[in-house]
This record gives C-alpha cells, structure tokens and sequence, in this order.
C-alpha cells in the first residue's frame, strides 16, 4: 500500500502544505493530511475545504468546489474517486471511500422543448450531502444530491444512493436501500 512508504508520506506532505499556501484561505486544515501529487483539486474563489486529521487523498482522486466540502477526521479517499461540490459535501469522522466513488451534490438542469429536443442548462440543481461517521462506502458507488448517511452505515458496491440511508445498516442496490439493519437484526 502506498501510505505505508516513507517516501510517499513525505510527498503527499509536501503537497498538503503546498496546496494550503495556493489556495490560501480556500483550504483549512485541523492537521496534518497526505495529498498525492496526482491527486486533482480545483477551489474556485467562493468555494472552502476544510480538512480535518489524518485524511488521506489518494492518487488520481479529484476534489472540485465551488461551495463548500468538509472531510472529517481519518478519512481516506481512494484512487479515481471524486467529490464535486457547487453547494456542500460533508463527510464526518472515520470514513472510507473506496476506488471509482462519485460524490455529486448537483445535477444539471435540463428541459425539452416544443419538439421534444433535449436541451441542458450550465445551472445546476443543488442539494446538501451529509455522510456520518465511521461509513465505508464501496467501489463505484454514487451519491447524488440531498442524502444524508447515517454513522455506521456500509453502502455496497456499484449501489446508486438517491435517498438518505438510515444509521447502523447495510445498504445497497440500485437505487440503494438498506438491506441489514443493526438494531432490529433483520434482513429486509
């Protein structure tokens, strides 16, 4: 694993102190974190990340925001998974994102004309994301606009989330629903 090479921790730190000094006041930080170098952030002029303790940003995972993200405490963000914010993403303590993760808090607008002829927008259709603690999302999961995660939730792989999923359970499918919930000890 990459985290567990000397040489990449001290890349991925340089790159975390280089990227708070580029972006200033955009990025804020509650300690230190590892970035990779190939990992892709863009904060725009009114969008702010903060970052809590130990997040580890994988390689080739990518950040865009133009509202606001929040990572919590030791979350890691595995490789190709990215999270784009035009209102705001938060994400709390303890979180695992796995590889080919989609966090997405908007969809573009669209609408079709008199003659039935698709036209999309460049406005967006915007809706807070909020993921609890100690979550472990899947492979190629997506998260759309307006879901919460309860804490200690699991989603499955390849599992579509539209809707909030409730505290202590397993969830998956498409669209995503849970599937073992902790407290009752049943199956659904």
């Amino acid at each position: 694993m990459l985290i567990d090479r000397p040489i990449w921790k001290l890349n991925s730190l340089v790159r975390f102190f280089l990227l708070r000094i580029q972006y200033r006041n955009r990025i804020s930080a509650n300690g230190l974190s590892l970035l990779s170098w190939t990992a892709s952030f863009r904060v725009s002029r009114s969008g702010n990340v903060c970052l809590g303790s130990k997040v580890i940003i994988q390689p080739f995972a990518e950040i865009q925001c133009d509202g606001k993200i929040r990572i919590g405490n030791r979350c890691d963000i595995n490789r190709y998974s990215r999270l784009v914010a035009m209102q705001e993403i938060s994400i709390g303590d303890n979180v695992a994102i796995a590889q080919f993760v989609s966090i997405l808090d908007h969809d573009h607008q669209f609408s079709l004309d008199d003659n039935g002829i698709l036209s999309v927008s460049r406005k967006y259709e915007c809706g807070p994301i909020r993921i609890g603690n100690n979550v472990w999302i899947g492979d190629k999961v997506t998260i759309t606009k307006d879901v919460n995660i309860g804490d200690n939730v699991i989603i499955g792989a390849n599992s579509v989330v539209t809707r909030d999923i409730p505290s202590n359970c397993v969830a998956a499918g498409v669209p995503c629903k849970p599937v073992f919930h902790a407290k009752t000890a049943t199956q659904a």
